[in-house]
């Protein structure tokens, strides 16, 4: 029965990953500006999906719990599917000259991504919070586990950053930022591993402070992904410039 609650699980999860990651949805998710919490949500499916593949292992005298925790990635799995589909039809039906009807359009799918954000966390958390899948973790103490992206996500941004001891580099980050003095165009940048959560979320403070905000009327959040799309990098930025 375990197995078969695993695989079914697997299953749909694998399947609103594929939809969440297809052409389609990276469209949808730029029409309606919610790129930042589609990705983050893929991010954390992704790793739902890795801690599935180890619960075969780690079921012992856990079974019961962790069939529940499968039912609840399971679920929110169809939640996932189903607003992404949604979103889909929702861009179809947009028209240029339907301005106000889109206004509302993005406001409620905006509202509905953070809900569907919000209960991709708390199905994330729990599987920490109760330690349902041991192997998860890796074979070393956790006293002496360094901070990984999975950690990040289950206790949530403000504890990946405590994780990552960062305070310092991102007070620094908004600061260069938001120094008056020189208009000309500069670049700052910031480096770490794929493992590097407190790196990224140095990067998000900064662009949401409400100071940056303030001096940069047009911004865009984009990802650099490989193969990477000349073309579509641009027209993010440019579609976000415009809506902001």
């Amino acid at each position: 029965m375990e197995a078969t609650a695993l695989s079914i699980g697997k299953s749909v999860l694998s399947g609103a990953l594929g939809l969440a990651k297809s052409a389609v949805a990276e469209e949808v998710a730029l029409q309606l500006g919610v790129q930042r919490d589609k990705a983050f949500v893929t991010d954390e499916l992704e790793m739902m999906q890795s801690f599935l593949m180890v619960a075969h292992d780690e079921q012992g005298e856990h079974n019961k719990v962790v069939r529940t925790w499968v039912k609840q990635v399971r679920d929110v799995a169809y939640d996932v599917e189903d607003s992404l589909q949604d979103f889909v039809v929702r861009v179809d039906k947009l028209s240029w000259w339907r301005i106000p009807c889109m206004l509302l359009d993005r406001r409620h799918v905006a509202k509905q991504m953070k809900e569907l954000r919000t209960k991709v966390v708390d199905v994330s958390q729990r599987n920490l919070r109760y330690g349902l899948i041991k192997g998860s973790s890796s074979t070393q103490p956790a006293a002496d586990a360094a901070p990984t992206a999975a950690d990040a996500a289950m206790f949530g941004v403000d504890e990946a950053r405590q994780a990552a001891k960062q305070h310092q580099s991102r007070s620094d980050l908004a600061w260069l930022i938001s120094t008056e003095g020189d208009d000309q165009i500069g670049v700052i940048g910031v480096w770490g591993t794929s493992g590097s959560v407190g790196h990224s979320s140095i990067i998000s403070e900064a662009y949401e402070n409400p100071n940056i905000k303030l001096s940069f009327p047009c911004r865009a959040w984009v990802r650099v992904e490989r193969p990477f799309h000349p073309n579509e990098f641009v027209r993010s930025i440019m579609e976000q410039f415009l809506c902001s």
